[in-house]
């Protein structure tokens, strides 16, 4: 028989790889069709036309299959399908690294795990909600900070 932490912990993993995967499917914005991303007219996406339109440079990168640093229709589309799966990888980052905090303040004994709120946004770790001592709020930090992936905590519990 599985604990009520145990329960607690998994349907809060539930929740947030739901509620991010939503987030990540009405928030995220569609990149114009080619024509419209070539803002020159010169039949070719550059860099700087692709990053402006909302890409991210790695996309780009990986898409440009002759290395001539511009993108054809072709490798746009790429690029796009790229872009797509960058902005995804991102956001999962992100909830693995609050699902790991969480559980792990969870399971920390001197920490009221289900009063520590946790998010995460690119590798930024911010925790806030009520602990009973200064020594739980200083053991959240470490633990957070502990976690792979993490860049930087910001401690707002009180």
């Amino acid at each position: 028989m599985k604990s009520f932490e145990q329960r607690i912990l998994n349907v809060t993993l539930a929740g947030t790889v739901a509620a991010l995967t939503a987030t990540l499917v009405l928030a995220a914005p569609v990149m114009p069709d080619f024509k419209a991303a070539d803002s020159n007219g010169d039949g070719m996406v550059s860099p700087g036309e692709f990053v402006g339109k909302g890409g991210h440079d790695q996309a780009f990168h990986e898409a440009d299959a002759n290395r001539d640093r511009s993108l054809s229709n072709d490798e746009y589309i790429l690029a796009v399908a790229n872009n797509d799966r960058v902005k995804a990888s991102k956001y999962m980052d992100d909830v693995w690294i609050t699902t790991k905090v969480k559980s792990l303040l969870l399971k920390e004994d001197g920490i009221q795990g289900l009063g520590v709120n946790v998010e995460t946004y690119r590798g930024t770790v911010q925790l806030s909600g009520w602990v009973s001592n200064a020594t739980q709020i200083a053991q959240a930090e470490k633990i957070a900070l502990a976690v792979e992936g993490v860049k930087d905590v910001r401690n707002d519990l009180q």
